[in-house]
């Protein structure tokens, strides 16, 4: 009867930390707002879908149900041991008690056997369940980067249409880490103590049923009252305070990050201040976090030391009245310390409980959001192929162009994107068009309609806020908040030069080759594509990078090159595919960092390379180097007008 209650107490222990913490332990820059709260049965759904695939997936199931065995094997042998150990702690003393010279010796030995046997077992079980963890991690956080880093784009579309889920690379690194340790730890404790119970409550009862129930009853009280009166408050400021540390990191990661500004705007003042009230609030909640476990550890130390001699108080009539041995007495005072550790360890872990559940339910939000793209993703292709099977080709560029207008219609949908076929005179074709922000039901563009065929450039145009940008992400295929159906050239023969570069960390030669790898080309290929990237950066005026760092140097550029390096970087990357390999490129404000001069040699050197490509830009010297504008103008009642000029 006690082995199910504290199977009882355990799984009350779980919930309880579930239900407290679930998926509040959010570290990210908005941690200390309030959090949504999850109910443990959630919780114990996302423990249960993180940890099955390991169990499960054919190709690590043979390692990972191995492992799993072999570790509670040796967690049940160092059981036994110290099962075994209680034992001769019973031969030992009665032979002290009854000074057997003969049978205490023989009961030495055997104790240092056991003694040197058990920190053996205690190694392994170690290394195995570490082993466990890692591999479980390693397939875990494997199985992120395929939803995450993937064709959907989910990083993106994360980043953008879901940004409630913060810190996704946190989740994917440090959650699933610490989720695959804190599970393997409880799974130890939880055998262990399980162990402990089921083998040492038969002994001690057949010595004394009264110390059991004293056992039980003193087992119960502490889990109430720990419970009740230290657990709860001590998992909620827990939160608070890592919501605070959060918000204090993030003000100092930003300090860093734009240190160059704040530093021509004389900042630092400001910048303290912001730091010290940060800092003020966080040390006012670890104050509130130290008073509770004060009173944690001061309960817990007394507890302790009750329980060292509680048991006494059944045995010693029993003793005094030569019912059981001083040798039975010691070792029902040993079994008795040991079933009491066992089941007070759960309520001692509570807080790594909450982490399991809070973690769990962390990286099965990224789970969940990137499982809703891939599903989205499959509906738009199946759609996709339906209505290409009746697209057909325009004939009249000029009578494709019907412009933006501002119904009523607010039909909010997603964008169908299809790749046009390989061959055909056009490039791109927007149908009917409407785009909406990615939060907010403003639209930006409706019923924009327009083609474009090789040999054709469009400049667009137009104030902020008119979509120019969120164009140019929906033919790319990063954003589809809207409706309406884009025909583009496909991704592989296009090229997206953003007003932002990407820098890659490694070598100038990987940077102007990205996303492509080196490693793929041959030696020869390797040296007559050098001398194409040091001619093409000498032509884009930034040749005296190949002087200072040279092509494989792995370099920090992205920390050292100027916002017009940066752009003309990035021109290079175009510039440095073989003729014919594109037919279509996306320049969003890819010159806003250079002046006139750089701006028109890029260009020049673009137009001789890629025949048709659309450009996002201001300035008047961007229309000698395109055929068409496209001009965005907003009307009061929101979208816009549209308006199609030759130049």
């Amino acid at each position: 009867w006690l082995q199910p209650c504290c199977l009882l107490e355990v799984v009350l222990s779980i919930m309880v930390a579930a239900t407290v913490c679930s998926s509040a332990d959010d570290q990210g820059k908005e941690s200390s707002e309030a959090m949504k709260p999850v109910s443990w049965l959630t919780t114990l759904r996302a423990i249960w879908k993180l940890g099955v695939p390991f169990f499960s997936d054919p190709q690590v199931r043979s390692k990972a149900w191995g492992l799993l065995v072999l570790n509670i094997s040796v967690i049940l042998t160092e059981v036994a041991l110290i099962f075994l150990l209680s034992v001769d702690q019973k031969h030992f003393t009665n032979a002290l008690a009854h000074r057997n010279e003969e049978k205490f010796w023989r009961t030495i030995w055997h104790l240092l056997l056991l003694i040197m046997l058990l920190p053996a077992a205690a190694f392994l079980q170690k290394l195995v369940a570490g082993t466990l963890a890692l591999e479980w991690r390693r397939h875990l956080t494997r199985e992120a980067f395929s939803r995450y880093i993937n064709v959907e784009q989910s990083y993106y579309r994360l980043k953008m249409e879901d940004p409630s889920i913060d810190n996704p690379d946190q989740r994917i690194a440090q959650d699933v880490n610490d989720f695959t340790h804190i599970s393997i730890f409880l799974l130890e404790h939880f055998v262990r103590d399980i162990g402990t119970v089921f083998t040492s409550t038969y002994t001690v009862y057949l010595i004394s049923a009264s110390t059991c129930y004293m056992m039980f009853g003193f087992s119960l009280v502490y889990t109430i009252i720990m419970m009740k009166c230290f657990a709860s408050p001590l998992m909620r400021v827990q939160r608070r305070v890592l919501g605070l540390e959060a918000d204090l990191r993030y003000v100092l990661v930003r300090l860093r990050e734009n240190a160059e500004s704040i530093a021509f705007f004389q900042g630092a003042h400001l910048e303290k201040e912001r730091s010290e009230f940060f800092l003020a609030r966080a040390v006012s909640a670890g104050y509130k976090k130290l008073l509770i476990e004060s009173g944690y550890h001061s309960f817990l130390g007394v507890m302790e030391h009750v329980s060292r001699f509680v048991s006494f108080i059944p045995l010693a009539p029993l003793y005094f009245e030569s019912t059981v041995s001083y040798g039975q007495m010691m070792q029902a005072h040993m079994l008795f310390m040991h079933i009491e550790r066992s089941m007070f360890d759960f309520t001692r872990s509570l807080d790594k409980i909450a982490g399991l559940g809070a973690q769990a339910a962390r990286i099965i939000e990224v789970w969940d959001a990137v499982e809703k793209y891939e599903q989205e993703q499959r509906r738009l292709d199946l759609s996709a192929d339906d209505a290409s099977t009746d697209a057909g080709e325009s004939s009249d560029e000029d009578e494709n162009f019907k412009g933006c207008e501002s119904d009523s219609d607010n039909e909010l949908d997603k964008v169908h994107v299809i790749n046009l076929a390989h061959g055909s005179r056009e490039r791109l074709v927007v149908s009917d068009l409407s785009l909406f922000p990615p939060s907010g039901d403003v639209p930006l563009l409706k019923h924009l309609s327009f083609a474009m065929y090789d040999q054709d450039s469009v400049l667009i145009t137009g104030p902020s806020g008119t979509g120019k940008s969120t164009l140019l992400r929906v033919i790319g295929g990063l954003f589809s908040r809207g409706s309406g159906q884009i025909q583009r050239t496909a991704l592989n023969r296009s090229f997206f030069v953003p007003q932002s570069p990407y820098l890659y960390e490694g070598s100038l030669r990987e940077n102007v080759m990205y996303p492509r790898r080196a490693a793929d080309l041959s030696a020869k290929d390797l040296n007559e594509q050098g001398a194409t990237i040091t001619s093409i950066l000498e032509s884009l005026g930034i040749g005296y990078l190949v002087d200072r760092h040279g092509l494989d140097a792995a370099v920090e550029f992205d920390k050292m090159l100027s916002g017009g390096e940066k752009q003309r970087l990035n021109f290079a990357r175009v510039l440095v595919r073989n003729p014919g390999e594109l037919s279509f490129v996306l320049l969003d404000e890819a010159t806003s960092a250079l002046d006139e001069a750089n701006e028109t040699v890029a260009y020049q050197m673009l137009r001789q390379s890629v025949h048709c490509y659309v450009s996002v830009g201001h300035r008047m010297n961007l229309k000698k180097f395109h055929t068409k504008q496209l001009m965005l103008e907003k009307m009061p009642e929101g979208g816009c007008t549209a308006q199609m000029l030759s130049l």
